[in-house]
């Protein structure tokens, strides 16, 4: 449901920036207000604050009063706020917002657009061009394989907007009340750039197909868990999720001669999961190799980690 405070009305545009780059189902955003309100959201969670100091005092104090509007304001509102940035322009240089998240939002805009946002625009269109042509050779054939291994189709478009920021892991997605999943990809964050970018975007893709409580992976494992009486491992979902985005787009790449490629994976069963490590590289890459069932990989999964 729209949330009161999100009703919203285009009122101007220009005529730059305005452009979206489409791959195949996927629509590439680099957009203002989706930018400023990722900006928001990281200084108003970071521990380091960002350096005013060259800022006149109004300015300064604009971007203080908006940052704290942000930090006092619950997580919920904050995604709802998000999911409605997706139906403005990414050219839109004014827009009416209602509540106090869009008067932050509004009142930090001349201080993001005079300081901040031509860097930032100039890096996630740089990331969009080489993740363009990454997306448009090797991305429906990621996704025919990713459809195989979860046994469902992948939404016929998604939204990736490109910001600096896009939360704590560098990248996230939502399922947007206006029909099209929303992934956030950040541009600066060193684990999203180069090939890696491919992997990101097919990762949060799945998203909208794979959930701790929905999809195929998480009624395979709350099944395997009641068969041996435990509850379903944490973050597994999770972590199948990962071994899949990683191991398929590592094996796409080799296709075209890719030859040293660190995924995802590789870091986070070593570092986040270990106890997960040994179990899906047996039994879940076996799989996705076409060995058996997801039913069956997951089981053996379960019974092994449990």
């Amino acid at each position: 449901m729209r949330m009161k405070f999100l009703c919203l009305l285009l009122l101007a545009t220009t005529a730059t920036g305005s452009e979206v780059t489409r791959a195949g189902r996927w629509e590439l955003h680099s957009g203002f207000w989706m930018n400023l309100h990722q900006t928001l959201m990281h200084d108003s969670s970071s521990s380091a604050e960002r350096d005013l100091s060259g800022l006149p005092a109004q300015e300064r104090e604009s971007w203080l009063a908006a940052v704290r509007v942000y930090r006092e304001t619950a997580r919920v509102p904050k995604i709802e706020l998000q999911d409605a940035l997706t139906q403005i322009a990414d050219d839109a240089v004014k827009v009416d917002l209602a509540g106090p998240l869009a008067d932050a939002l509004r009142a930090a805009a001349p201080v993001y657009r005079a300081h901040w946002w031509p860097a930032h625009d100039r890096a996630n269109r740089f990331h969009i061009g080489y993740a363009t042509a990454l997306l448009r050779d090797a991305g429906e054939e990621l996704v025919r394989g990713h459809e195989t291994a979860y046994g469902e189709p992948f939404p016929a478009t998604i939204r990736v907007d490109f910001a600096a920021y896009a939360g704590p892991f560098g990248a996230n997605s939502i399922s947007s009340d206006y029909g099209v999943p929303v992934a956030t990809i950040s541009s600066i964050d060193e684990d999203n750039q180069g090939l890696r970018v491919l992997e990101t975007v097919v990762h949060e893709s799945s998203h909208s197909i794979v959930g701790p409580s929905s999809g195929r992976v998480a009624r395979a494992i709350a099944a395997a868990a009641a068969k041996a009486g435990i509850a379903p491992p944490r973050e597994l979902w999770h972590a199948l999720l990962f071994a899949t985005s990683s191991e398929l787009t590592r094996l796409a790449l080799e296709r075209r001669g890719v030859t040293v490629y660190e995924t995802f994976a590789d870091d986070l069963f070593t570092r986040e999961w270990p106890h997960f490590r040994e179990a899906v590289w047996t039994h879940w890459h076996a799989y996705l190799a076409g060995n058996g069932t997801l039913e069956q990989a997951v089981e053996k999964i379960v019974a092994a980690v449990r």
